[in-house]
């Protein structure tokens, strides 16, 4: 843990409770694709029923979550987020057969909307505009790491065990986080008590998507954040079938998985290194032009057939790791410095259904453009995609 993240007890309590808390997000990732691939052998289009049970609910059920994070004490909701995670997961152990399972995993979804604008609320609150670089960049770290290690390790359980009882591991992680967060002292609502805490909830999410309208460089952070996810999403489901196009394995495949979420933890320490960052959209632009850069080239060499080593195709998703997180983690800081405290949760419950709209559309359109051209032409689309981005983020350089 960083000097910074020592500075507040608190603050290190936080990201220590969310190690196991984003753990317990991909634990049983692999488990659940397990057991409807392998066990009950299900339709293709079960998947896609499960990629929609996985994010459309942090678009509809999200931006009131926010609400109620901003209308409560954020370590409530920090608790409470994981205690419904916990017992979500629980169920999954007695699903008796795939739709069950998909409709667990949607309201599992909806608790879990809960957790995100309560986390960005929590270091806020618990950190100043000189330091919540390194904060975001520890939690974004975090969970980067938490991507690599919990599906490997939730694969390698599969060879001695069966699904269900890493569900039941799976639970047990969330109640650790559940008992790591209870050490946090409270971080009361700062809604004004004599008007916003008296709205509906209506009222009150009205009153989030204000803060944005009314806020330029607020409402470009969003958009633009939203726009970098699309262009990621737009090829993120191709990058299977352009491993296989481009003449590599199933298990070239699992090491360009790796070498992207090591990026992102290579990268993310990196930013944690930075004390004060007075002109995030430089950085902003800098992922962006990266990344265009890298996609577009891993997408030329499909469509144009070069020839590319397996070295130099790991390295450009290493490279792509990084280069989110000089994104992601500006973006997060932006936020933080220009959301109005009492609007937090709000923010980012709005941000969070922007970027589950991404998800929910690109990876569509992608397949659609692969289907007539090449998988590598979708991937030159996306970079084009992060090009705008960071042209966006240039002009707002001095901001």
């Amino acid at each position: 843990m960083s000097n910074q993240a020592k500075s507040h007890p608190d603050l290190a309590k936080l990201l220590i409770a969310q190690v196991p808390a984003d753990f317990a997000d991909w634990l049983d990732f692999v488990a659940i694709g397990a057991l409807l691939a392998f066990t009950w052998q299900v339709d293709p289009v079960v998947f896609a029923f499960l990629a929609v049970a996985m994010g459309l609910p942090y678009l509809i059920i999200g931006p009131f979550a926010g609400v109620l994070v901003d209308r409560t004490d954020t370590k409530t909701g920090l608790v409470l987020s994981n205690l419904g995670r916990a017992a979500t997961t629980l169920s999954l152990f007695f699903a008796p057969d795939w739709p069950t399972l998909i409709v667990l995993v949607a309201l599992r979804s909806a608790v879990d909307s809960f957790f995100t604008p309560a986390k960005q609320a929590a270091i806020q609150s618990l950190t100043t505009p000189e330091t919540r670089t390194r904060a975001n960049s520890i939690s974004h770290g975090i969970n980067q790491a938490s991507k690599i290690f919990a599906p490997s390790i939730g694969g390698a359980l599969l060879i001695w065990t069966t699904p269900h009882v890493i569900f039941l591991l799976n639970t047990a992680v969330s109640m650790i986080a559940v008992a790591l967060f209870l050490r946090m002292a409270p971080l009361p609502s700062t809604l004004d008590t004599d008007s916003e805490n008296e709205d509906g909830i209506f009222q009150t999410l009205k009153k989030g998507f204000s803060e944005v309208r009314g806020k330029p460089i607020l409402r470009n952070a969003l958009g633009m954040m939203a726009a970098g996810y699309f262009a990621m999403f737009f090829y993120d489901t191709l990058i299977a079938p352009l491993t296989r196009q481009l003449g590599f394995t199933e298990t070239d495949l699992g090491l360009t998985i790796a070498a992207v979420g090591a990026g992102g933890v290579l990268g993310a320490v990196g930013m944690s290194l930075i004390k004060y960052m007075p002109r995030p959209f430089v950085w902003i632009a800098a992922g962006a032009f990266i990344s265009a850069i890298t996609v577009f080239g891993l997408g030329a060499a499909d469509v144009f057939a070069l020839p590319i080593a397996a070295i130099t195709f790991f390295a450009c998703f290493f490279i792509l790791g990084i280069a989110t997180s000089l994104t992601v983690i500006p973006f997060r800081t932006v936020m933080q410095n220009t959301v109005t405290e009492s609007a937090m949760g709000r923010v980012t419950s709005i941000s969070e259904a922007l970027n589950t709209i991404a998800l929910l559309t690109a990876p569509f359109i992608g397949a659609l453009i692969a289907s007539l051209s090449t998988f590598g032409m979708a991937f030159v689309f996306g970079a084009f995609v992060m090009l705008g981005v960071g042209i966006q983020a240039v002009r707002l350089r001095n901001s």
